[in-house]
């Protein structure tokens, strides 16, 4: 796969950036008497060239700047437009010839994070059947803070007119490129906040006159510059969509993340719930072994601001996709796939606006069977607390999802069977001998604590607090279901074992040679038997991981390739 961009820890603070392009000249436009000119579009921004009278191959050598302050994630997924566009003037808006488009992420994770006197394919978002509309030349080059500029160094012109050589694509991305459906399926939600607390709730009801506690949510997909939305599911925080936006896009695509939103549906202030990435370059494979973008049926995990309701939410940035969430929001059933469109046959919608169709729903167990977790926590120490919270009882609450959490807990989902077999009861009592009576409840189960008890800080010096956790430490525990997934994290920590096995070996063997040891060879000879011998167990193992149930498309390519590669 290729390598990623590897990602400051400061990924959710605001840098500065600037693009800078030049438009160099167009070739080979199609049309008839035209007078070109290319708009240059980021983001909102539209910038735009002279205007060239009567010509198929303009010459414009114009420069263009675009400033940015702001987070890394949020600008590597801009998009950067090039239309040419036919006689524009002050009275019309003229015809769209062709476009271009990719992402910053793609032209910052270039060699110098620059495309140099390179030729842009153009073709006609609004019939992808009519194949190639000419070629801009163009530099594009994205700077970020603490990055030099080089000028790559001038090779001959007559090279540069080879336009087929010099096309505008990252390394490795065929110049033939095909138009592809790629489909995000949106099944079901679970678990979202329960949005319109008293406050909210209140301010509704006198502006509107509506009394309901509920969200309506909807899905919102972004994908290379355009957008998709399922319908809205009225007060509900278990909605369910059964629907597909589909986005059709050049294949490889220049634009790698898909943005997927959950957003509740409000006159008075429409917002993010939770937003999650699907990066098409983790869930793809090039090569001839390859295979297409393919994901799910899986549910993502979306993680945003903490849930304490309020009409100002200060962290409402994290629920947009800014920055590490640090608190469940919901989680999301989808789906992703794709599909070679064949732009010769009859059939194919020709356009490229996004559409939205129903599917059917899924059935329960496709993403594999529901099991019963048990999550135990014990606070050993508090120490350090900051004197500004100081004089208040503290205390902990520990959940996973939304079990456990005192807001807005779940207890057991409907569907649920008890396993035979008594050795989890044992095991829980031994755990919990000493809870008193009246934390089991009438099933004879255990009631959850996931909250420790609240405690008064104790002053240590002039600055710090405690809490007294000393003889009696507080344990939380917590009883969840969930799909089993166990078996992907098996296989990654068997393979993450494996590498640390042959790194430490590797380091002993260079420790021997440097320490002019005796026989480094049998040091070696031990290490790669053991990573032979680790192989091999893997792949036997793998082999019989693969007629698991519940496993998707990615599970089984995934597994295909690591067998290979082992």
């Amino acid at each position: 796969s290729k390598p990623d961009i590897k990602m400051e820890p400061s990924a959710g603070r605001p840098q500065d950036y600037q693009v800078s392009i030049t438009i160099i000249e167009a070739r080979q436009l199609v049309g008839l008497n035209m007078d070109p000119v290319v708009c240059v579009e980021i983001g909102e921004e539209k910038k735009y060239t002279s205007m060239k009278e009567s010509t198929n191959c303009p010459y414009y050598n114009e420069y263009f700047v675009f400033d940015f302050h702001v987070s890394p994630d949020v600008m590597f997924d801009k998009i950067v437009k090039l239309s040419v566009i036919h006689s524009k003037n002050l009275l019309r808006s003229g015809t769209l010839v062709g476009t271009f488009k990719l992402d910053i992420g793609t032209i910052y994770s270039q060699p110098e994070h620059q495309f140099y006197h390179k030729w842009a394919i153009l073709s006609d978002p609004g019939d992808i059947t009519t194949g190639v509309k000419g070629y801009i030349k163009c530099d594009i080059a994205v700077v970020g803070k603490g990055d030099n500029i080089k000028t790559p160094h001038k090779s001959n012109e007559t090279d540069e007119d080879d336009i087929e050589g010099n096309l505008l694509l990252p390394e490795g991305v065929p110049s033939e490129r095909q138009w592809a459906r790629y489909y995000v399926k949106v099944y079901r939600a679970e678990g979202l906040p329960k949005m319109n607390t008293s406050i909210m709730a209140n301010m509704k009801k006198a502006f509107i006159g509506e009394n309901k506690d509920l969200v309506d949510p909807y899905v919102q997909v972004s994908f290379a510059g355009q957008k998709g939305k399922t319908s809205v599911q009225k007060s509900t925080y278990e909605p369910v969509w059964n629907e597909q936006i589909i986005f059709t896009e050049m294949f490889p695509p220049l634009c790698t993340r898909i943005k997927i939103q959950i957003r509740d549906c409000d006159k008075v202030n429409e917002v993010a719930i939770g937003t999650h990435f699907v990066d098409l370059r983790k869930i793809s494979n090039d090569g001839d072994k390859g295979f297409l973008p393919t994901f799910g049926p899986s549910w993502v995990n979306m993680y945003g601001s903490t849930r304490n309701y309020t009409l100002m939410d200060e962290h409402q940035d994290l629920n947009e996709g800014l920055g590490e969430g640090v608190s469940f929001r919901a989680r999301l059933l989808i789906c992703i796939g794709m599909e070679i469109l064949d732009t010769a046959s009859t059939e194919i919608m020709s356009s490229t606006d996004v559409q939205m169709e129903s599917i059917q729903q899924i059935s329960d167990l496709a993403t594999g069977k529901l099991e019963e977790f048990f999550l135990f926590g014990a606070f050993l120490e508090s120490t350090m607390l900051d004197r500004r919270i100081g004089d208040k009882p503290v205390n902990f609450e520990v959940t996973i999802g939304n079990y456990g959490n005192q807001i807005d807990g779940i207890s057991k989902p409907a569907v649920r069977k008890r396993k035979g077999g008594g050795d989890t009861d044992e095991e829980e009592s031994e755990l919990l001998q000493n809870s008193s009576e009246d934390e089991v409840d009438d099933d004879g189960d255990l009631q959850p604590i996931s909250c420790t008890p609240p405690m008064k800080p104790v002053i240590t010096d002039r600055n710090y607090f405690h809490l007294p956790y000393f003889e009696k430490k507080p344990c939380t525990y917590i009883k969840s279901w969930w799909q089993d997934q166990r078996r992907r994290l098996y296989n990654a920590n068997i393979m993450d074992k494996i590498a640390d096995k042959l790194e430490e070996g590797l380091n002993d063997v260079q420790e021997i040679l440097k320490t002019e040891k005796p026989h480094p060879e049998r040091r070696l000879r031990g290490v790669l038997e053991e990573l032979s011998s680790g192989c091999t167990r893997f792949v036997s193992l793998a082999n019989k991981d693969q007629s698991a149930a519940g496993k998707t498309k990615l599970d089984r390519e995934r597994l295909k390739s690591c067998i290979r590669e082992m």
